[in-house]
């Protein structure tokens, strides 16, 4: 992410309150930009789809599969995200810069074989007849998987405009060819989506490749265990599944769900108050990036630098401090306005519901949907410091928790009813953090011994 603080840092050291907003906002369309273009763009397309008179029936086949496509290309990828960023990180820094880009296609093409055995598994298994629709899931469920692996390098560049443009010009591109294909339905609206990931898929490479020319064409280094540290696959995993598993049980449980095509199911009931209540979390990803990448980035820099180099053990102290307060602050300062931002939502929620034409039964899952999203960027700042730190198993662990915590909550919050919604996973995300940032505490207070001895 140092390409992300060099940029903030930029406008901070204006001391203006221009320069102040200007790093928030960029913070904000880099933190959240693509993910929050993904989604309009999704639900625009579909949007078209009805308003070119497309059965609601299709509408809901594209909404369902590219959520399921979504979820499952996410797990799937992790294994492999976090592991090669790490892999790439440590290049970086031996200065093999040309390793990157043959690793990174090596990296995608495991991603693209794997994960095409995975879909088409699924589909002759899951599917009788539709012969098309099975070929656009595969497709469609390779290309995300790949464009998950290639947004791990768009952190370290520094063509964030180019990066946002980029998804802007491939959602564009699907909006604009679903008004062409909407006639085919299902189909047609998934054959939409597939180009515009491709697009995408293809401009970032082209961007990656630009920035880290090399001659070697394909490489596997990424895959040596004397290079890599495994436990982070199954860290990468385990956080999406966390993410994703509360909606997979309302998925596959029948009164709570509808089923779409096949396996393919939707739960009305819960989708939309979570799919909204992760528009919450925008400002608190800004502070993310903002406090972490700039002063807690510099602190960590700092202190580390002073070890390596063999500094004075005054200087080692006092360059702790500074790093132990900026990781304080810096959570603090992600607690604080999320949590402004989730009591105004919560303030207004009604409202927005209403206005959109959703009933304001949903308002009690919404109010604790936004809480459950707002813990999930603390939970995050967690695991990024744990990263910083290298605290590679503690941080696997709290994702063992978390995962374990919402698969558990959540089923027993279905078993109790439907006041009891969302809380699952709300609360497997608060314990999680609390644990996270217990553990946290303790390892920064033994920084130097820790760092030494280890």
């Amino acid at each position: 992410m140092a390409g992300i603080g060099f940029e903030l840092r930029q406008h901070l050291q204006k001391e203006t309150y221009a320069g102040l907003i200007t790093a928030y906002s960029i913070a904000a369309i880099i933190g959240s930009g693509p993910w929050v273009i993904s989604i309009v763009g999704t639900i625009l397309t579909g949007l078209v789809a009805l308003a070119v008179q497309v059965s609601g029936a299709h509408v809901a086949v594209f909404f369902a599969t590219i959520t399921h496509v979504t979820a499952a290309s996410l797990i799937t990828s992790g294994m492999l995200q976090l592991l090669f960023t790490r892999f790439v990180a440590d290049r970086l820094f031996e200065k093999k810069r040309e390793l990157v880009v043959p690793n990174l296609f090596g990296a995608l093409l495991l991603t693209t074989l794997v994960s095409g055995l995975l879909a088409t598994l699924f589909v002759l298994f899951a599917f009788r007849g539709l012969y098309g629709y099975r070929l656009l899931f595969i497709v469609n469920f390779v290309t995300l998987n790949d464009v998950w692996i290639l947004s791990v390098f768009l952190t370290g560049m520094k063509a964030y405009r180019m990066v946002v443009l980029l998804f802007l010009s491939g959602y564009s591109a699907c909006l604009l060819l679903a008004l062409a294909l909407a006639r085919f339905g299902a189909e047609g609206l998934l054959l939409a989506f597939f180009v515009g990931q491709a697009l995408l898929l293809l401009s970032m490479l082209v961007l990656v490749v630009r920035q880290y020319p090399s001659d070697i064409r394909v490489a596997f280094d990424f895959l040596n265990r004397r290079l890599v540290f495994p436990v982070l696959a199954g860290t990468g995993a385990l956080y999406n599944l966390g993410i994703w598993i509360d909606k997979f049980i309302f998925w596959w449980t029948p009164q709570t769900s509808s089923q779409v095509l096949g396996p393919i199911r939707l739960s009305i009931i819960y989708d939309v108050p979570i799919f909204l209540a992760y528009f919450s979390i925008v400002p608190g990803m800004a502070v993310f990036l903002v406090r972490i990448e700039t002063d807690f980035a510099d602190a960590y820099d700092a202190f580390f630098r002073a070890v390596r180099e063999g500094a004075s053990l005054s200087m080692i102290e006092r360059l702790r401090n500074q790093l132990v307060s900026a990781a304080r602050d810096g959570l603090y300062d992600i607690f604080r306005v999320q949590g402004l931002t989730v009591l105004f939502v919560i303030l207004i929620g009604p409202r927005v519901l209403a206005a959109i034409g959703i009933p304001l039964l949903y308002v009690p899952l919404f109010n604790i949907d936004v809480m459950g999203t707002g813990i999930q960027v603390v939970f995050l700042g967690v695991l990024t410091v744990l990263f910083y730190l290298d605290y590679r198993a503690l941080s696997f662990g709290l994702n063992v928790l978390f995962c374990i915590a919402n698969l558990s909550l959540t089923m027993l919050t279905i078993h109790l009813g439907s006041r009891f919604y969302g809380y699952g996973f709300a609360c497997s995300l608060l314990v999680a953090t609390a644990v996270g940032l217990a553990i946290l505490t303790r390892k920064l207070d033994r920084i130097e011994y820790e760092t030494f001895m280890r």
